[in-house]
């Protein structure tokens, strides 16, 4: 299973998008990306975590400033070589 993204918060708790939001077949989503990788598959995910985690993050932040670490996927950093 691929964690896309994860905030790492106090007392271990750990917020993520992994393939239990991005394969669900559930109506309910509380992972870090807000809902928007819900189902979407993992390509879908990626591309959506390489466009919107600036923000999913800033807003994670936002709700809780005690944010401990960041994990983002190396594929869905998306940095360009050259």
């Amino acid at each position: 299973m691929s964690t896309l993204l994860a905030v790492i918060r106090p007392g271990g708790r750990t917020q993520r998008c992994d393939a239990r939001c991005y394969d669900a077949h559930e109506a309910e989503c509380t992972c870090v990306c807000g809902g928007l990788n819900h189902g979407a598959g993992f390509h879908d995910a990626l591309e959506n975590t390489r466009r919107l985690h600036r923000e999913w993050l800033a807003a994670a932040h936002d709700k809780d400033p005690e944010i401990l670490g960041v994990e983002i996927d190396l594929n869905a950093q998306g940095y360009a070589l050259f």
